[in-house]
């Protein structure tokens, strides 16, 4: 079980680091309406995810009754959309926030005022 898990977040990782990457691109190609635009369709995904995992939202003809935790087909199709959709909402989102300016640890004003 903790095997599975393990392997349901490598999967999800990836997919970040490969959503992560694109959006950054998107970004500095000035084409930001596109990020936004994966972020709200992967945020969906997310959301949908997450509530058919916690089992807020279960259909009709789902088997909802198990003891194993990955045999409910509401908890299945929960873990389906969660690891693919949370990965890239979680890569797309990193995204956006601005990166650090790496090498000097002076901030730019103690910069300008050294030269």
């Amino acid at each position: 079980m903790i095997l599975i898990i393990g392997f349901l977040l490598l999967a999800a990782a990836l997919l970040a680091i490969v959503a992560f990457r694109i959006s950054g691109w998107c970004l500095n190609r000035r084409l930001s309406f596109l990020v936004y635009l994966a972020l709200a369709v992967l945020g969906l995904g997310t959301l949908y995810g997450l509530l058919r995992l916690t089992g807020v939202l279960v259909f009709p003809g789902d088997h909802t009754w198990s003891v194993d935790f990955f045999d409910a087909s509401w908890r299945d199709d929960g873990v389906r959309f969660l690891v693919p959709f949370g990965g890239g909402f979680a890569g797309t989102a990193a995204a956006l926030f601005p990166g650090r300016k790496k090498g000097n640890a002076l901030s730019d004003s103690q910069n300008e005022e050294k030269m």
